[in-house]
């Protein structure tokens, strides 16, 4: 039995990894063109082989920025968290475009002012479910095997 290895695409891959992705019907098409390095300017892609050197599969990943949550002071007008929204995101916006990010997201309830006014400025709501890995779990639980 082999071992795999991992690695990071060559040019050499392009060819036949746009041609399994175009060919797989569980690939968005919304996805393959937002993994390009157009879209995406942090975008890698990483590759997973055989011992043989057979490629097993391929994945883009490509940086984005989390909103953890918004804090206002409770003693706000209504009038001035949405000015203070439009530039919290102006500024996030900047700082993202600063290091090749191009996704700010976050998790939200659609009932709440904040999702509402997020919609209206050009967030979008996936109809897919977000999966997040927590590193810091996986981290923690390797350091207790450690110990």
């Amino acid at each position: 039995m082999s071992d795999f290895a991992f690695r990071l695409a060559t040019p050499a891959d392009a060819e036949s990894f746009a041609k399994w992705a175009a060919e797989n019907q569980q690939i968005d098409k919304k996805d393959l063109l937002n993994s390009t390095k157009e879209k995406q300017p942090t975008a890698v892609h990483f590759v997973v082989e055989d011992g043989d050197g057979k490629v097993i599969l391929f994945a883009p990943l490509f940086a984005q920025m989390a909103l953890a949550f918004i804090g206002f002071n409770p003693d706000t007008r209504a009038s001035e968290k949405v000015r203070a929204l439009d530039t919290l995101m102006d500024g996030a916006m900047a700082f993202a475009v600063q290091f090749g990010v191009r996704h700010i997201t976050t998790l939200t309830k659609p009932e709440y002012a904040v999702a509402q006014w997020a919609l209206k400025h050009d967030f979008d709501a996936e109809d897919r479910n977000q999966l997040t890995l927590d590193i810091n779990k996986v981290l923690e639980r390797e350091l207790v095997k450690v110990e």
